[in-house]
């Protein structure tokens, strides 16, 4: 588990974006969007950039962080 502060999440989003996937800031919650036609029928579907794709929303917790699956660190490396 990845524990983040503002600037690793700022990190991250400079490190993650590419053409088929973005992660930007929506309040305090970072949001992590990776394209995928089946976002049209699904529940955490989100259309952005013309096409459709799946986001996975970070909420920030009560101390301060946030916390990430281990599959995002190869974008600190």
């Amino acid at each position: 588990m990845l524990v983040l502060t503002p600037k690793g999440v700022d990190v991250f989003i400079e490190r993650f974006s590419s053409k088929d996937r973005e992660s930007y800031w929506d309040n305090y919650n970072l949001i992590i969007w990776k394209k995928n036609p089946t976002g049209f029928s699904n529940k955490k579907g989100l259309f952005k950039n013309n096409s459709w794709g799946i986001a996975e929303n970070l909420s920030i917790s009560t101390d301060g962080t946030w916390k990430m699956s281990d599959k995002y660190v190869k974008y600190f490396k």
